[in-house]
């Protein structure tokens, strides 16, 4: 039993829903007619809606049926299940005392019952019982026998119904796009929050044009865009951590990038993610997360919540009668801010950052621009200045550009094969300019940039950002680019002479390295099996003897060529085969033996 926040029609037209006429006039006639026959929407005989009310047929005097008020205005719009089949229950429409319709999800399960009991959720919602005798009764008498055709889809997140894209819920009662849709367990003030305020076009002038000139403003707004691509492309979640010291600008990247899809308290804290994040995602799914303050969220819980987020799914829960609780699931883009990075932040509580954690939430200097976090102030004096005039902007405008890019995306999902071809030609091209490796971490923040990149792009093909062509693109290279520099990436030509080196050495002195288990040769150099060449440190440090040797050794771990233990350690522990067990450099023999790869 759960409140709904969305379907595909409004409350202003709960009165088209019906399928008999809504009348002022005394229920005596209309009640006659319902007793001989049921309405067309599956409304058992013996009841009628009218304005003021349900009215039932009860005996009155010498046995005649009169109709008898039992409860305010109600309609079963229809029934709801889970896309994959179970969760059945009734859509309900409760009219409140000033006169607000408010929709509800009962479950089947309690409406079979036919118990007062299960009406709770209906008098939270503002529905009044009449006073007369067994009303309650009759009312659950009534919603269990009243049987639309209607049927809905149920969801317990906001975005895209199911994997046929055509329906997507926002959390302002819209739904977007063709089918009936119902979400329950929706995070009220997330929901509440995606709202809208101003036209497209004032949005556009206001918000979206002065973007233009500043790539991490670009960036931010496209990526707020890339919520319902990530589904149709089957991308998952995950985003960018704006790190920088405070009052240069975070804030307004953060607000401008929330007001695609709703008001600024659409943005949310750092703070109350260690418990709530599962809801808060839910609610933004296919649309966008916005956290503000990274250090409001505790060391120990912000790496777990950050592979939460990227993974799409809640934690397994029991119910307290044992049965599995249905696990909450979301594809949601990120955009998060702070002042230090998530690995600073996790290292205060301790904790070590890991490479899935660092891909999933991508650490981006935001306080290195020309002016702090902007590079065109558009005619402003300062800095300042032009931070106040974007805020003043998203809070006058905001929730439009969100649902116009859905609308005109659900009429072009015939071009997903040509996104696919973007992406993949961007990541190619990029990687080619900028003489990158095949280093999967690389590749994949790569590709978060580009869909970025895609998402800014399609939007301003849609009219919806005013910017020229190509600047999204230039945007998310030239950011991408940034990352890398300042993670001291590694280009291909790099790895390919540190390889050669090894390479070089080890096929001209194969006899040097003893094969384990052999029982016999001396390692004079290391050890082989094999898959392996193991290096001695000494070894290693004589072949690079010009270079630092750990920084080599990263160099190979980034081309995928060397084997290490668990963590961030370089080297490998030989098993007991080898007296002593040293540590070595465990290179790929197919990288040495061989032809030259990298």
């Amino acid at each position: 039993m759960t409140d709904s926040h969305l379907s595909a029609r409004s409350g202003s037209d709960i009165e088209n829903i019906v399928s008999f006429p809504m009348t002022v006039d005394h229920p005596t006639s209309v009640a006659r007619r319902a007793a001989v026959e049921p309405s067309q929407d599956g409304m058992p005989s013996g009841f009628s809606l009218h304005t003021d009310g349900i009215y039932q047929l009860q005996p009155g005097e010498d046995d005649d049926l009169v109709p008898v008020r039992i409860c305010s205005p109600l309609i079963v719009k229809g029934m709801c299940r889970w896309p994959k089949g179970g969760g059945w229950g009734r859509v309900l429409a409760v009219e409140d005392p000033d006169g607000n319709w408010n929709e509800v999800v009962l479950e089947a399960r309690d409406v079979s019952k036919k118990s007062a009991a299960a009406l709770s959720p209906l008098f939270d919602r503002g529905l009044e019982l009449a006073q007369v005798e067994k009303a309650a009764q009759s009312v659950a008498e009534l919603v269990a026998s009243w049987r639309p055709k209607a049927r809905y889809l149920r969801s317990d997140r906001l975005g895209w119904a199911d994997k046929s894209f055509s329906a997507f819920t926002l959390g302002n009662g819209r739904v977007l796009g063709e089918g009936l849709v119902v979400t329950d367990a929706v995070s009220d003030d997330v929901a509440a929050a995606m709202h809208a305020k101003g036209s497209l076009e004032s949005w556009r002038r206001a918000v979206a044009e002065p973007c233009a000139g500043n790539p991490l403003m670009i960036l931010a707004l496209s990526h707020a865009f890339t919520g319902p691509l990530l589904s149709v492309l089957g991308r998952d979640g995950g985003g960018f951590h704006l790190r920088g010291v405070s009052s240069r600008g975070k804030s307004t990247l953060l607000g401008v990038a929330a007001s695609v899809w709703g008001a600024s308290s659409f943005m949310q804290s750092w703070r109350g993610t260690d418990n709530g994040i599962e809801g808060i995602a839910a609610a933004c799914n296919d649309s966008l997360l916005v956290l503000d303050e990274l250090h409001q969220v505790e060391p120990r819980v912000a790496g777990e919540i950050v592979y939460m987020l990227g993974n799409g799914r809640g934690k397994m829960r029991s119910s307290s009668s044992g049965r599995i609780q249905r696990t909450l699931r979301w594809t949601v883009p990120v955009l998060s801010s702070g002042e230090l990075s998530l690995e600073e932040h996790m290292a205060s509580g301790g904790r070590n950052m890991y490479a899935g954690q660092s891909i999933r939430l991508i650490d981006i200097a935001a306080d290195v621009r020309r002016d702090g976090a902007f590079d065109c102030l558009h005619g402003e004096p300062n800095a300042r200045a032009f931070a106040e005039r974007m805020k003043q902007a998203g809070q006058e405008n905001y929730g439009v550009a969100g649902p116009a890019f859905v609308e005109k995306l659900i009429r072009n999902l015939n071009e997903r094969d040509a996104f696919h071809r973007f992406v993949d030609g961007l990541c190619c091209a990029w990687g080619k300019h900028a003489d990158l490796p095949s280093d999967g971490q690389v590749q994949r923040v790569m590709g978060r940039f580009a869909i970025a990149a895609l998402a800014g792009e399609t939007a301003t093909k849609f009219g919806l950002t005013g910017w020229q062509g190509g600047a999204a693109k230039a945007a998310a290279f030239e950011l991408f680019q940034g990352w890398f520099d300042t993670r001291d990436g590694v280009t291909s030509a790099e790895i390919n002479q540190a390889v050669e080196r090894t390479r070089t050495y080890v096929s001209k002195n194969l006899e040097r390295f003893a094969v384990i288990g052999a029982g016999h040769g001396e390692p004079l150099d290391g050890w082989q099996d094999e898959g392996w060449i193991y290096i001695t440190p000494e070894c290693w440090r004589r072949i690079h003897q010009n270079d630092d040797a750990v920084e080599v050794a990263r160099i190979h771990k980034t081309a995928g060529h060397l084997k290490t233990q668990k963590g961030d350690g370089l080297q490998f522990k030989l098993g007991r085969a080898v007296p002593g067990r040293p540590n070595v450099y465990a290179v790929r023999a197919a990288a040495l033996v061989g032809p030259a790869s990298a």
